[in-house]
């Protein structure tokens, strides 16, 4: 079944890259120096001109802060059940209530995410063509189709559901779309687009299923990866799984096999939940950075995080222990605001900095889990998915620490580091932290 299937990367404009070629990567690539180099030309003017970019920096820094605060958390993964056949294709998408009403614009400044039935009804014609025109289907050489809308909007909605005892939340609601495939074709092409926008991390687990007794097969993809299928291999396979499977109902609780690059896609999602897309857990990575610029500080503290929200993440998934989301969130942020202030008052690690520091990264285990809670894999594959979301995380963490030593070993030793980096970066952090906890606190 591996065979049949090959993934190929998102592609902008042209067949580029989204950010290949772009004006932003061109001007990163120009040297800074030189515009720089002026303003250091004199021992005397050191100070007033690392104070003037810094003040500059700053000011872009806490811009940045306060205009994300209301979206730390930018990130959507959206089921799709697939039904290949010999003549068609059906996708069902389990639609979440919170993507479209912001995709959509459905709504503005309105925490709550539950629609009622009758704003289902009313943009079941919106919500229908902004699926259709965000999902390429292509066969061989042709060019793409439009797929055909099947029982939308439904006449029965369920428009929550009960995730744990007394946690009501929004249910996804189903779409289905379906392409006939000619007999003479041999190769698919499936890409999805929805939610594709700068800042947003959306992820599709597309289950192919493959008849009565035979495993499905697991595919996640990013928005506009294109999945390639080969109809042939893909019939054979089919036919060699059902073959294996025996007669029906004596083998129908295989799980679904997880593909082999799977693991690096579960990677590469923890790594995007910190960087770029986690902003709040960037910030409590820079606070534990910002205590001090030594070492064995540092390596105490993430240490401390990293065992503690690894217990918590695989608690959670593993469905023996989790706080709701409404709980988790609003401390989370805290976190950030605690670890910042508390910067302000001490230069090394202490037992109480280490024990809080652990309490905290359980709370953000949870957090982390809330990515992995709905993917639905069966329990047979939660260890894999989970072992490399969290070396994901890992390595985002890590790569904020290198970023953050990267831009700050030149001056740390720097008489005015400490009074004008590292003490106006903790305030403006613990600025964001208290921020976000009054408006999550708030939204709950």
């Amino acid at each position: 079944m591996i065979r049949a299937f090959s993934l190929r990367g998102a592609r902008g404009e042209g067949g580029r890259r989204p950010d290949e070629g772009s004006g932003l990567l061109r001007r990163r690539s120009q040297p800074l120096t030189p515009a720089l180099s002026p303003c250091f030309a004199k021992g005397e003017g050191v100070k007033k001109s690392a104070d003037r970019w810094l003040h500059r920096l700053f000011a872009l820094l806490l811009f940045s802060i306060l205009s994300a605060s209301a979206s730390a958390h930018t990130a959507s993964l959206t089921r799709v059940d697939a039904q290949l056949t010999t003549n068609s294709l059906t996708l069902t998408f389990q639609l979440n209530q919170p993507d479209l009403l912001q995709f959509l614009n459905a709504r503005t400044n309105d925490a709550v995410v539950l629609m009622t039935e009758a704003e289902v009804r009313t943009l079941a014609p919106r919500i229908a063509d902004y699926v259709q025109t965000r999902v390429r289907f292509a066969l061989d050489t042709n060019a793409p189709v439009r797929g055909v809308l099947s029982n939308w909007p439904p006449a029965q909605l369920t428009l929550t559901r009960e995730e744990r005892p007394g946690e009501v939340i929004p249910a996804p609601l189903p779409l289905t779309l379906r392409w006939d495939i000619p007999a003479t074709a041999k190769e698919l092409e499936l890409s999805l687009s929805l939610y594709n926008t700068v800042g947003f991390a959306a992820l599709f687990e597309v289950l192919f299923h493959r008849g009565q007794g035979v495993p499905p097969v697991l595919q996640l993809v990013q928005s506009r990866q294109a999945m390639v299928i080969d109809l042939d291999a893909f019939q054979e396979d089919t036919r060699g799984a059902d073959a294996a499977a025996g007669p029906p109902g004596k083998s129908g609780t295989t799980p679904a096999p997880v593909r082999g690059n799977t693991a690096w896609q579960f990677i590469e999602l923890g790594f995007t939940h910190i960087l770029p897309k986690g902003l709040d857990h960037i910030l409590f990575v820079l606070g534990l950075f910002l205590l001090s610029p030594k070492l064995k500080p540092l390596l105490w503290q993430v240490t401390a995080f990293t065992l503690a929200h690894s217990i918590t993440l695989a608690l959670a998934v593993l469905g023996i222990f989790a706080l709701p989301g409404r709980v988790v969130e609003p401390l989370i942020a805290l976190s950030i605001a605690v670890v910042a202030i508390e910067n302000l008052f001490r230069t090394e690690v202490s037992p109480w900095r280490w024990a809080a520091v652990f309490g905290f990264g359980m709370i953000h285990g949870m957090g982390f889990a809330g990515v992995l809670s709905e993917v639905g894999l069966p329990r047979e594959q939660l260890g894999t998915a989970l072992l490399c979301f969290n070396v994901g995380v890992e390595l985002g963490q890590f790569a904020v620490i290198a970023l953050a030593f990267a831009a700050t070993k030149w001056c740390e030793n720097r008489a005015w580091y400490g009074p004008w980096v590292r003490r106006p970066a903790c305030v403006l952090i613990a600025l964001a932290g208290v921020v976000w906890t009054v408006e999550r606190l708030l939204a709950s």
